[in-house]
C-alpha cells in the first residue's frame, strides 16, 4: 500500500482548506459604499374605495443594525401627500391612530374608471416622489361554481369564479375573497350568541389569482381553487359533511380588473417569497413605477358576487 501519496494528497487539502480560511477579512460597512435611503410610496386607488390612503416610508440601505428590521422608525409622518385629477387637488392627512398612512375619504375625489390621477409626495427635508395611473374598466364574475375534491379519506371544498374576457384589449386582474361563517357546534350553550368568523381566500393558481390575458384575448377565464378552510372544532365535536358544520356559511369572491403597474409588482412580489430565503435562488428585481422613490402607485376596479352556501 502506497502511504506517502495519499498522506501527501491528505496534507495538501489540508493546506488548501487553512487557506480559504484566511480568505475571510473583516470589512469597514463605509467601504462599501451603500446608497443612500428612498421614498417608498404605495397607494391602490378603485372606485369602490371609500378611503384612499398612501403609505410613505423610506427604505433601509443593506449595511445596517440587523435587528433594523424589527423597529418601526421608517415610516415618514410630515410628508405633503397630494392626489390630483384633472384640475381637482386633494391634500392626505397622516393617521397615527391605527394603521400608519395617509388617508382621506373618497367623497373627496371620485375614483373613476378611464380617468388618470397623479400622486406627489413631498418631504421636508427636499426629498420628492411622483406617479400617475389610470383605472381600469370593471370586469363582472360571470359564474361562481363550488366543488369538492377527494383528499385521502375526506373531501376538501373550494370554489372558483370564471368570467368573461373583454376582447381587443390588455386586461389583467386579481382573484381574491373571504369565507364567512358560523361554526355549528353541539357542545357550545344554547343561549351563547354566533359568533362569526372569516378566513380569507387563497388561490391555487401558478401566480396566486394574478392573471393576463397574453395570448387568450377575448376569451373565457377560470380562476384557480380557493379552499374553504374553516371548521376548527374540538375532537368529537365536528359534524359529518360539510354543510353540518355550519350554521351559516357564505363565499365572496373580488374579480380585480387592475392595471399593468400592479399586475408587474404583485408578480414580482409573488415571485420573490417564493424564493423563501434561499441564497441560491435567482434575485427577483421589484418594478417601481415611482419617480424619486420606490413602490407602486396603481389602480384597479372590484367586481363582487357572494356566493351563499347555507
Amino acid at each position: 500500500m502506497k502511504v506517502i501519496p495519499v498522506l501527501s494528497a491528505l496534507l495538501l487539502s489540508i493546506y488548501f482548506l487553512w487557506g480559504c480560511g484566511s480568505l475571510r477579512n473583516e470589512v469597514d460597512p463605509g467601504a462599501l459604499g451603500a446608497e443612500t435611503a428612498k421614498l417608498v410610496v404605495s397607494s391602490f386607488l378603485s372606485p369602490q374605495d371609500t378611503l384612499l390612503t398612501v403609505k410613505v416610508a423610506r427604505s433601509r440601505t443593506v449595511v445596517g443594525d440587523s435587528i433594523g428590521g424589527l423597529i418601526d422608525g421608517d415610516n415618514i409622518a410630515d410628508a405633503t401627500v397630494i392626489l390630483s385629477e384633472g384640475g381637482r387637488s386633494v391634500r392626505l392627512r397622516y393617521e397615527s391612530d391605527g394603521q400608519p398612512y395617509y388617508s382621506i375619504s373618497a367623497s373627496q375625489l371620485s375614483i373613476v374608471a378611464g380617468k388618470t390621477y397623479s400622486l406627489s409626495v413631498q418631504t421636508t427635508t427636499g426629498e420628492r416622489a411622483t406617479s400617475s395611473c389610470t383605472i381600469p374598466g370593471p370586469v363582472s364574475i360571470n359564474t361562481v361554481t363550488f366543488d369538492s375534491l377527494a383528499s385521502g379519506r375526506s373531501q376538501r371544498y373550494f370554489v372558483r369564479a370564471r368570467w368573461q374576457d373583454p376582447i381587443g384589449l390588455t386586461n389583467y386582474y386579481q382573484t381574491a375573497g373571504v369565507f364567512r361563517f358560523v361554526l355549528n357546534c353541539k357542545s357550545c350553550a344554547q343561549d351563547q350568541p354566533d359568533q362569526e368568523e372569516f378566513s380569507g381566500l387563497s388561490f391555487d393558481d401558478d401566480n396566486r389569482g394574478l392573471f393576463s390575458d397574453a395570448g387568450i384575448d377575448g376569451s373565457s377565464m377560470i380562476s384557480g381553487r380557493a379552499y374553504l378552510n374553516g371548521a376548527n372544532l374540538p375532537t368529537g365535536d365536528q359534524p359529518a359533511g360539510f354543510f353540518n358544520q355550519y350554521k351559516r356559511a357564505q363565499a365572496t369572491i373580488n374579480l380585480f380588473s387592475v392595471d399593468q403597474a400592479y399586475y408587474q409588482y404583485w408578480s414580482a412580489v409573488i415571485r420573490q417569497r417564493r424564493t423563501r430565503g434561499n441564497p441560491f435562488a435567482e434575485p427577483v428585481l421589484i418594478p417601481s413605477n415611482i419617480q424619486g422613490g420606490l413602490g407602486c402607485f396603481a389602480g384597479y376596479n372590484n367586481a363582487t358576487i357572494v356566493l351563499r352556501l347555507k
